[in-house]
This record gives C-alpha cells, structure tokens and sequence, in this order.
C-alpha cells in the first residue's frame, strides 16, 4: 500500500509549531539539487528520493523498493518553538531529533549530515564510518561547549565564540555537527563527503564543559 509522506509528516508533528519561509524552504531545496549532484559523484550511486514541504517542514521521502512505490520513511527540518530540528521517521515509528538549532540553515547542515551518513555507510560499500564518528568527538573552531544540565553533563549547547546566537543543543554526539556552525552547506557537506573513514574508537575524546 503506497504511503502518503504528507500525511505522515503532519500526523508526526507533535513538537512542530509555526511556518517555515519561502526562503527557507528555498533554501533546503537548493541543498537537496545540490545533494543529487555531489552523491554520484562521491559514491557512484544515484539519490533522487522525493521532495515534500508543509506548514512548518520540508522532508525527502526514503522510497521502499526497486520501484520506489512505498513510503518507508522521511527526513527533514522542523521549526518548533525553539528553534530547527532535523529530524528523521519510519513508517512504523515517530519521528526523531535529538539536535535542536538556533538557525535553519544549520539543521539543513544536520540534515545533509544524515542523508550523507547513510551513504558513508552500507550503501557505499566503502563502510567508511558514521558522522558522528568525526573529528574525534571534538567541537568545531571557535565553538564554546556548555553543559545543559550539571553535573550530569548529558545535554549541551555548542556555539560559536563570536556568535553566540549561532547555536545548537544536543547530547555529545552532537560535537560533531558543531564543526558546521562556521561553515557554509556546501563546505560542510563537501568536508563529510571528503572525510576519512572511521570507526567507533575516534570518538571518544568527547568534549567537556568548562567548569569555573
């Protein structure tokens, strides 16, 4: 039975509140042209999964087999009421997104980073590693780290020094998504595409908060 990505798009939206813009919306679909074109050529496989945009998302549908007639799943960006989330859902389950940003553009980042991922992955045949296995676990250049909720240190915001409103909030894994906040799209997506193959032991350096 061929699934409706809109209609679960919107019977998911239990955090979602407000509407994106056209420039947003614009924006995000500039980044999936600009995925098509880059795929390809990184990983010789081809990514054409559709596009979609309601009140307040965009989303790329995953199609279900070789014809591509069911809907699996989606992923996207959401706006709620404090900021961007990327998010991601199945036909089975909610969805899901750990990483709220302060900037649209920088959950379109988070975005590209998951559609990207899921190439780095199996579907390469390369296994060159999960972005969150990037950088070590480190933060980007110039991105101050604060714990959320010390001492328990498991929630953070990750911001640049000299843009504090340039920011994201997430669990550790999240250092690595922070690298992006001083980058354009396309830079940032070029830096994943290009980055070596890694393995669950690069990070373990996760960053820590500074304690006064």
């Amino acid at each position: 039975m061929t699934r409706n990505p809109l209609l679960e798009a919107e019977e998911n939206n239990f955090l979602g509140t407000g509407s994106l813009t056209d420039a947003e919306v614009a924006e995000f679909k500039a980044t999936v042209d600009y995925l098509r074109a880059v795929i390809p050529a990184a990983f010789g496989l081809e990514w054409n999964d559709p596009i979609f945009s309601g009140d307040g998302y965009v989303v790329t549908e995953v199609p279900r087999s070789s014809g591509g007639r069911f809907f699996d799943g989606y992923r996207g960006v959401r706006k709620t009421a404090k900021g961007y989330v990327a998010m991601t859902a199945s036909e089975r389950n909610s969805e899901s997104g750990s990483v709220t940003f302060s900037r649209f553009e920088d959950a379109v980042k988070g975005y590209a980073a998951g559609v990207i991922g899921s190439f780095r992955m199996e579907l390469s045949g390369r296994y060159l590693g999960y972005v969150a296995w990037m950088w070590n676990g480190t933060t980007g250049p110039g991105v101050v780290t604060e714990s959320l909720n010390p001492p328990y240190d498991t929630d953070f915001r990750f911001y640049l020094r000299d843009d504090p409103s340039a920011w994201l909030e997430g669990d550790k894994v999240a250092a690595t998504l922070s690298h992006g906040l001083g980058m354009s799209i396309p830079s940032f997506i070029a830096v994943i595409i290009a980055h070596p193959a890694v393995t669950a032991k690069n990070a373990t350096a996760w960053p820590k908060p500074v304690r006064p």
